[in-house]
């Protein structure tokens, strides 16, 4: 117990981490807080976080912004933990370091979100961070790419640069994976009738100014959400030349986007992602953003419930 409380007391002086490391949890913190609004669920643990007790050596700079919360791991849900196993690092591999937590809106209700932060080792260098949100109940998939806008004097942009091609490479590919709207003959198909989407190719962005790590919060990084297609329209624009050569994005050049809590409630509303998406593919998707061609960084929310996502008529 003196330990444990020697530990604590060392976590409450600790200072925030900085640099790309500060940069990685601030990132992983703000898609963790979306998952939690998406599924209607408090935002309050986060600001329980402590550096992680134990963590020294390279590979403490890879351990996952979820390992510093309060385990909340409940009995009655190792169901889930049982089903998501098959997940990249839950068996221990070495070259991914994982963090999961189980969450439920309340005692008496019936939906429950399981989280699952997975690192490549020293991915303190990471490129980013993917948020991936899994309906259970409406077999529908959404993924956005966090990308980072730099201050360029009394601008914030966002260059975008080889790494930054092959992640929307990566993207396009996931969205012609996933797109319902072709047929095998390659033609517009119908859709699923009495299931509308918005938008129902899993693929977004978001566009974050660079911010520090903040311990004791709960706020979301303001940002802009994109589709994955406005993204690149925004890059193909004249415009998005700079001065010196180069692609940019420039952030009050943007006219329009979706704010945080327009996302939110459009993805818990279940007018964003795909249509029967299975648990497979969801992990093939893990495997990419882990894999070198990724970010090196996922965090991946499960919403488990036997309530329909959105907005319905009741009979």
């Amino acid at each position: 117990m003196s330990e444990l409380l020697d530990g604590l007391e060392a976590g409450l002086g600790a200072n925030a981490p900085t640099g790309e490391v500060g940069e990685r949890l601030s990132l992983e913190e703000d898609a963790v807080g979306t998952l939690l609004e998406a599924t209607g669920m408090d935002r309050d643990p986060l600001e329980a976080w402590q550096p992680p007790l134990g963590e020294d050596g390279p590979r403490s700079r890879s351990v996952p912004f979820l390992e510093g919360l309060p385990s909340l791991r409940q009995i009655e849900d190792q169901q889930i933990v049982h089903d998501y196993m098959r997940f990249p690092g839950m068996d221990g591999e070495d070259a991914v370091q994982v963090g999961w937590r189980i969450y439920r809106r309340s005692t008496e209700s019936s939906h429950r979100l399981f989280v699952f932060n997975a690192n490549r080792t020293q991915a303190e260098a990471a490129m980013g961070v993917d948020m991936i949100y899994v309906n259970e109940h409406a077999h529908s998939v959404a993924m956005v790419q966090y990308k980072r806008m730099r201050q360029s004097g009394r601008n914030w942009v966002y260059w975008h640069d080889g790494t930054g091609e092959r992640e929307l490479k990566r993207m396009e590919a996931v969205d012609a994976e996933c797109d319902p709207a072709w047929n095998e003959t390659g033609r517009p198909g119908a859709g699923t009738p009495g299931d509308p989407r918005l938008v129902t190719t899993p693929s977004m962005v978001k566009l974050c100014r660079t911010t520090p790590f903040m311990m004791n919060s709960a706020a979301l990084i303001p940002g802009m959400y994109l589709t994955r297609e406005h993204f690149s329209e925004l890059l193909q624009r004249r415009e998005a030349t700079g001065p010196s050569g180069g692609t940019r994005i420039v952030e009050h050049s943007i006219p329009r986007y979706l704010n945080n809590t327009t996302f939110t409630t459009l993805l818990r509303d279940g007018w964003l992602g795909t249509r029967g998406t299975s648990s497979d593919y969801v992990i093939e998707l893990i495997r990419r953003s882990l894999s070198s061609e990724g970010p090196g960084s996922v965090v991946v929310g499960i919403h488990r419930s036997e309530v329909p996502p959105g907005n319905r008529r009741v009979n």
